[in-house]
């Protein structure tokens, strides 16, 4: 089995997530991959996105980690598939951020009954 953290990978807050779930995968003696969903669109990314893309790919593999972009229009749809795939049995997740309409991608994670356990890492405020 192993770990997994989801992190959109141009989010400069991404290495809190990192950070978590690849500590625990090494206290377990498991491996850890880190997933991120882009949308099916093609959007240019700003030059700023780029360097965090950059700085998140270098924190993933300075931490043994292995990357995964899965390409899909459902995010939690999409990390269910590729937890199943990666035989992720723990999923570490950043805490929803406050939305007035509709439910966060955490939200909707959590009421699809994923087959692994969640673990929602809080963010700084």
């Amino acid at each position: 089995m192993s770990i997994g953290a989801a992190v959109s990978i141009t989010s400069p807050s991404a290495g809190r997530i990192i950070a978590a779930a690849s500590l625990r995968a090494q206290e377990r003696g498991e491996q850890c991959f880190v997933i991120s969903v882009v949308r099916s669109t093609a959007e240019e990314r700003t030059k700023e996105e780029l360097e965090v893309v950059a700085n998140n790919l270098s924190l993933i593999t300075s931490r043994n980690a292995s990357p995964v972009v899965q390409e899909a229009d459902d995010v939690p749809r999409a990390l269910i598939s590729a937890a199943d795939i990666f035989g992720i049995r723990t999923l570490f997740i950043g805490s929803a951020r406050r939305r007035r309409f509709g439910r966060s991608v955490a939200e909707r994670l959590v009421r699809l009954g994923p087959p692994f356990e969640i673990v929602v890492v809080t963010r700084d405020e």
